[in-house]
């Protein structure tokens, strides 16, 4: 399947595309709101809903520019490097459901930014103090050598 081909039969698959799509795909935090399929040999995450999409959106994009300066990035508009934004979706979905409380397990996105919203009222008052060491501190995975 070529690329373009690809990207359009993703597009119409797919009208509400999941922002945390890569930490979904990482099976290291989940979202009740997404619903997973397969497209030629390859993984995608839709959301269900528009309006949790746009939730979850402002706050993957608030988070990217509060965490830049501790990524060592002069902007952080749009998605960043395929590692960068591993760690940011990542490590802010893990520290806000540490900070929340909200058990053991893997953490849930939807669960996670709604509680939040619930406790501290907007995405602007959002502990980003503690999401940025977070963020900062995340563990790379390091590259593997090739034989």
């Amino acid at each position: 399947m070529q690329e373009n081909e690809y990207r359009s039969a993703y597009k119409s698959l797919n009208p509400h595309k999941c922002v945390f799509e890569k930490a979904i795909n990482s099976r290291q935090c989940t979202c009740d709101a997404s619903t997973r399929f397969n497209l030629a040999d390859r993984e995608g995450v839709a959301c269900a809903d528009a309006l949790l999409q746009q939730r979850c959106t402002q706050y993957l994009e608030t988070t990217r520019e509060k965490v830049r300066f501790s990524l060592q990035l002069t902007q952080a508009k749009g998605p960043l490097p395929h590692a960068k934004e591993i760690r940011v979706q990542l490590a802010s979905v893990s520290e806000l459901h540490k900070l929340l409380d909200l058990g053991t397990g893997l953490p849930n996105i939807r669960e996670s930014i709604a509680t939040a919203i619930e406790r501290f009222g907007d995405i602007e008052h959002f502990p980003f103090t503690e999401i940025t060491k977070a963020v900062s501190q995340f563990p790379v995975r390091k590259k593997r050598q090739r034989k």
